[in-house]
């Protein structure tokens, strides 16, 4: 069977690209609570090959829950190349929501499945599809505004790229699942 075929992203936002809705008094449901400490940042990132840039692409998407509900893109700006502009509008995106006042709990994200997308790598270059799995949400705007997603998941490609002697991130791209015949 064939991996799905990456497709470049427009836009990248802290928001989920499912539609939040008010946030309504349910028992049955978790809490969301908010994630403050950083994932650890693995030593495999300055391994040359699959297994450094694996661990680069983990280490990544676990910052997202961190990213997203501290405000701090800093950890996010680290391990993205500067010409990556999902990381760059992910990280501008959080800081400007904070900065008015904004704020996210919950949401962490962790993989599911990875697998290399040998056709689209190269031995400083890898592409790896990503099955991720993003946990509820839950935002305060500026005004006191509650709205929450729902936990979800999705498929994404990121490139890791090896750079100056360690893996960055140099892409973000949707995946589009397509038939198989």
């Amino acid at each position: 069977e064939a991996a799905p075929e990456p497709a470049a992203t427009t836009a990248a936002t802290p928001a989920a690209s499912t539609s939040p809705s008010p946030t309504a008094a349910a028992t049955s449901e978790p809490t969301i609570e908010k994630i403050t400490t950083p994932p650890r940042v693995p030593a495999d990132l300055t391994t040359p090959g699959k297994v450094g840039s694996k661990a680069a692409v983990e280490y990544f998407v676990a910052l997202y829950g961190y990213t997203v509900n501290t405000g701090d893109a800093s950890l996010l700006r680290a391990i993205s190349t500067p010409t990556c502009e999902y990381c760059n509008e992910l990280a501008s995106g959080v800081e400007a929501y904070f900065a008015q006042g904004g704020s996210i709990a919950g949401e962490a994200a962790s993989v599911n499945r990875m697998k290399l997308h040998e056709g689209e790598s190269s031995a400083n270059r890898h592409l790896w599809v990503v099955d991720i799995s993003l946990a509820a949400r839950q935002e305060t705007a500026q005004d006191g505004t509650h709205t929450e997603t729902r936990a979800r998941s999705e498929t994404s490609a990121l490139l890791a790229v090896w750079t100056n002697g360690s893996w960055k991130i140099g892409t973000h791209l949707a995946v589009e699942e397509t038939a198989g015949p």
